[in-house]
């Protein structure tokens, strides 16, 4: 299978240093090889290129735990990362004790929910935010709550305004907290569960039934969805990000921790992804780490989901490059192309503008031809990556 120069990079050893760092799983060889590869490298120099890809903290504790050291500069960002995370994590405890004790049964989604329910040490888990989830019928209430705890109502995104009605319709509203530092914990609450370019809305996973199937792991009040949901989810979380953009390559963590720390019912996850009708993007989600992390896939569950388009999907990742996250990725007219490009079929494209008058009027709040028109339009637009302020 040609994978068309999108994994080039890893012929570089320090790149392929990085991501064996990274990974979850390693073999007594493998640590064996990492021991000696880190005392040959540069370790400022790979501490920039961790830095650059926001691994610093994974691969740091990673090498502490093999009795490496780290440079001075190394050292002191580790400490500070340790810091931040454990106070996220702390936190986010908090806010789904306080729901538990008014009857809200909370989830914490992707790296959020892998850091409570898989991984010991939140240095290990480097996040911007913290993303939750809660039935439709406790969102305000929900809302309520965080104000009350000390949380700002507030979007980070220009083209969001703070109006509380638009943001239930839209299913998801932002918050931040203040840190003892100065600095800013950020808090998304949800009752949409997946989100994304490519999703119909007629085909969202029923949240209520994610709910139900959530389970609280550590008995801290802290649920977490089931291994298949969460896989599913952070692999559309992925394909959000187009697979190349940031945080680029640590994104695909989430697939390799979640599968390294779960028993998947494989075949059970091929239906969901099916009903959802999110193959395609799958796919990607689940090849990427599959080479760059050496993760687990089995090969007829690739099989399974590979589109006939994928060397073509291929070729347009490696164009974009998965090595730097933050550099540019798509022209607007590159980005419809790839966005196509993810549907699992034609029909669908057209099922995501317009899922149908029922579900616009209720997504929108609207009725009437030129306002579901101008709704339709949009999304249209927001499928190129163009968005208008509200």
């Amino acid at each position: 299978m040609s994978r068309s120069g999108l994994f080039d990079f890893m012929n570089n050893d320090l790149n392929k240093l990085m991501l064996d760092m990274s990974k979850e799983n390693h073999s007594a060889e493998e640590e064996e090889s990492i021991k000696k590869r880190y005392s040959e490298a540069d370790n400022e120099e790979l501490f920039r290129l961790l830095h650059e890809h926001e691994l610093d903290g994974v691969a740091g504790n990673y090498a502490l735990s093999l009795g490496l050291s780290l440079c001075d500069e190394w050292q002191n960002e580790y400490e500070k990362q340790k810091t931040r995370q454990e106070f996220l994590k702390q936190k986010s405890e908090e806010v789904c004790k306080l729901m538990y004790e008014n009857g809200i049964r909370m989830v914490i989604l992707k790296n959020g929910g892998i850091m409570h329910s898989m991984i010991d040490e939140a240095v290990k888990c480097p996040m911007e935010d913290i993303d939750s989830l809660v039935s439709k019928k406790d969102f305000y209430k929900a809302h309520e709550l965080l104000e009350k705890a000390g949380f700002v109502f507030r979007f980070r995104s220009e083209y969001e305004k703070e109006k509380l009605s638009e943001a239930f319709r839209d299913g998801s509203t932002e918050y931040y907290f203040t840190m003892p530092d100065g600095g800013e914990m950020w808090f998304e609450l949800a009752w949409r569960p997946v989100a994304g370019r490519w999703i119909r809305l007629d085909l969202e996973p029923a949240v209520d039934d994610l709910m139900t199937r959530a389970a609280d792991v550590k008995g801290n009040h802290v649920y977490v969805l089931s291994p298949e949901d969460n896989l599913l989810q952070v692999c559309v979380h992925t394909a959000k990000h187009s697979y190349v953009r940031a945080p680029g390559l640590r994104l695909h963590m989430d697939v390799d921790r979640i599968v390294s720390h779960n028993r998947i019912d494989w075949d059970l996850f091929l239906k969901k992804v099916k009903e959802t009708r999110v193959k395609t993007s799958t796919y990607l989600s689940l090849y990427i780490p599959s080479v760059i992390f050496d993760t687990e896939i089995p090969q007829y569950v690739l099989d399974e989901l590979a589109p006939k388009n994928k060397e073509k999907l291929f070729e347009m990742l490696a164009e974009a490059g998965l090595l730097h996250p933050h550099g540019k990725k798509f022209s607007k007219l590159k980005f419809l192309g790839f966005q196509t490009a993810l549907y699992d079929s034609k029909g669908d494209i057209l099922k995501v503008i317009y899922p149908g008058k029922e579900i616009m009027q209720e997504r929108y709040g609207c009725s009437g031809f030129f306002k579901l028109a101008g709704h339709t339009v949009a999304r249209a637009f927001d499928l190129v990556g163009v968005r208008f302020k509200k």
